[in-house]
């Protein structure tokens, strides 16, 4: 059986993915770690409507390193190890100019996207190494291609670290037949976003070659392959999903 870790599972992006793999035919027997920091009625609705996927919700505030702590050792006591991750989870979206700069602000939003993660691999990828399969997908942006957007000081500087983080986990790992890879999307419209003008995502749609945003289900169809067994020979890539806006 599969056993798919989703850190940052009750996001936009997360539930679409749950609902996806109701919907699969073709993933064989698996079952999902789900995790969450809030419980919202819509992540609540869909764990309880799920019929084809045994679904366990698992609580957790990664900006706390004893909260990361437990979820492994949940992990580890459950189901010894995952055989997937996907890894979405964030705080959130704010603009922030370097002036403004922030540490304690940063080294939380840190703590929540690349410490966290770096933990899970640390006690994850071993066992993915021994048994010589394994699939990790990470959400980056396409703020990591090209010159990235002003004023959002704190969100580049933990994607491109989660980036290196990506990297050097890969540069281990590729040989032990685990794929290990990222997805840079444009804006997609969650409520990730909802912090966000709705001017900022009009003119970021107008700016885009196809003259709109990303869609979940072009986000939803990346991951899909990231972490599907058709995917053999990808590792340490970063999907560029920004629709020809942003060319390396």
């Amino acid at each position: 059986m599969k056993t798919i870790l989703i850190l940052g599972a009750s996001s936009d992006i997360g539930m679409a993915y749950i609902k996806e793999l109701e919907n699969a035919s073709d993933f064989g027997e698996i079952r999902v770690i789900a995790h969450y920091r809030t419980m919202t009625q819509r992540f609540e609705e869909l764990i309880a409507s799920a019929k084809n996927v045994p679904i366990e919700a698992v609580r957790a505030d990664l900006s706390q390193p004893e909260q990361v702590g437990h979820l492994i050792h949940h992990m580890k006591d459950r189901y010894t190890a995952p055989t997937h991750i996907l890894h979405l989870a964030a705080g959130g979206f704010r603009h922030m100019r370097l002036r403004q700069f922030d540490g304690a602000l940063i080294r939380e939003e840190m703590e929540i996207q690349v410490y966290s993660l770096a933990e899970v691999l640390k006690a994850f990828l071993p066992v993915m190494a021994k048994n010589r399969y394994g699939r990790v997908a990470v959400m980056l942006t396409a703020y990591t291609f090209g010159i990235p957007p002003k004023f959002v000081t704190d969100y580049v500087i933990c994607k491109y670290a989660l980036l290196g983080l990506i990297k050097a986990a890969a540069a281990e790992y590729c040989e032990k037949g685990i794929c290990i890879n990222g997805l840079s999307p444009a804006m997609v419209e969650t409520k990730f976003l909802d912090g966000v003008d709705s001017q900022v995502m009009e003119i970021a749609a107008q700016n885009s070659p196809l003259k709109r945003n990303v869609k979940l289900a072009e986000v939803i169809a990346a991951i899909k392959f990231l972490l599907s067994d058709e995917n053999t020979y990808m590792c340490g890539t970063n999907i560029n999903l920004s629709g020809g806006g942003a060319l390396m």
